[in-house]
């Protein structure tokens, strides 16, 4: 099924080429903060885990701050080479390979680092970031728990836990974890988002709402967030609320069509001629070639990528794609590629709202129907698991 963006494009005659954000977030800790150890281990381990201007690992450290995780991998594998029980080392080449999409081998690394210390909370949820990746979500809760029961305190641990309950459709837990992950830290935005969209999931649009809103107060630059938001007070009949919230997604990204749609048609009778303005900006936009062709070399990058088991890139591709898409006649193909996309990389609840629109758009889709059947077995089973 995860083939079907490209059988479409090819069809039309032309065919070219998150656990991220938790993941993301724990790479840049880990990289700003390696001055100090992960490790309580002792002796020799210590020692190991004490050095702190290993130049290679050092080299490791400034390419992956840059995004140039292929050279980062590098590095931090020499750096392994030459302190195989450095959990530092380790941690961020284990952190790289998730990035790239190497989730096996990841998991494989951040084993280690537990065998060196499996008191080490953060290679707990570390490794449970990796096995989430790899869809094996029973694992990956199991070593959430772990982690919080080492350090209540931390809010990593909780966020981690928190995502994993909401998968497993255990949707007050979740809230639960959400609550103390906030109340340990309070600015950790992506607890904020994610309970935001547990809120929507469940049709809870006030509480949504007021996630959403704080969580804008410390992501301003979510253009996302803001069509969201935009969304929900246009649902709410508060439409001023809804055009500045739009308008703010527009000076993100000018070109994101769902958002020239929305305010065109909410400003039709109050300002007809900027509407109008907008209608000629969006017809501009579809006939624009070059968009198309980027539309359809996102989407087909992104099949590639799913091909590689690299679910992250592929989400990233996919989303990409959709703010260029707005209306556009592949729009239910990139709903469902990125609703595949996120179920294979075991976010069950992204998945599923993202195969729910899609299907809304084409009711007839028989891979639909038997994707979100997929989606709930694999539910069931990790919760199972998980007993």
């Amino acid at each position: 099924m995860e083939r079907s963006f490209q059988v479409e494009l090819d069809r039309r005659g032309q065919a070219n080429d998150v656990w991220g954000s938790l993941c993301c977030l724990l790479l840049g800790l880990i990289l700003a903060s390696f001055s100090g150890s992960t490790s309580h281990c002792q002796g020799v381990r210590q020692q190991e885990a004490d050095r702190t201007s290993d130049p290679t690992l050092d080299a490791g450290i400034a390419l992956a701050r840059k995004g140039k995780f292929e050279a980062a991998e590098v590095a931090f594998m020499q750096a392994v080479a030459l302190h195989p029980n450095d959990p530092r080392a380790l941690t961020a080449l284990g952190q790289v390979q998730d990035q790239l999409g190497k989730v096996p081998d990841s998991i494989e690394t951040f084993r280690k680092v537990i065998a060196l210390d499996p008191q080490s909370a953060d290679a707990h949820v570390n490794l449970g970031i990796a096995l989430g990746d790899h869809d094996e979500l029973a694992d990956a809760l199991q070593e959430s728990l772990v982690a919080v029961r080492l350090a209540p305190d931390s809010a990593s641990a909780h966020f981690l836990c928190g995502r994993l309950l909401s998968d497993l459709g255990k949707r007050d837990e979740a809230r639960t974890e959400f609550r103390k992950v906030l109340t340990i830290a309070p600015a950790y935005a992506e607890a904020l988002n994610y309970w935001a969209e547990l809120e929507g999931d469940e049709g809870s649009k006030v509480v949504q709402e007021r996630l959403l809103e704080r969580y804008l107060k410390l992501r301003p630059g979510n253009a996302t967030a803001w069509v969201q938001l935009g969304n929900l007070l246009d649902q709410e009949h508060r439409q001023s609320g809804a055009i500045a919230a739009w308008r703010r997604a527009l000076t993100l990204n000018p070109n994101y069509m769902v958002v020239l749609y929305s305010l065109a048609r909410a400003l039709k009778g109050s300002n007809p001629v900027e509407s109008r303005q907008l209608v000629e900006r969006i017809r501009a936009l579809e006939h624009d070639q070059q968009m198309t062709d980027r539309i359809k070399m996102l989407g087909n990058k992104s099949n590639a990528e799913m091909d590689h088991a690299d679910y992250k890139a592929a989400i990233d591709d996919l989303h990409g794609a959709m703010e260029l898409c707005g209306k556009c006649e592949f729009l239910e193909t990139i709903e469902k590629n990125l609703g595949l996309a996120y179920c294979r990389g075991g976010q069950l609840d992204a998945g599923e709202r993202e195969l729910k629109l899609a299907k809304a758009l084409k009711p007839d889709d028989p891979d639909l129907d038997q994707a979100l059947a997929v989606v709930e077995r694999q539910r069931e089973q990790a919760r199972a698991d998980s007993q």
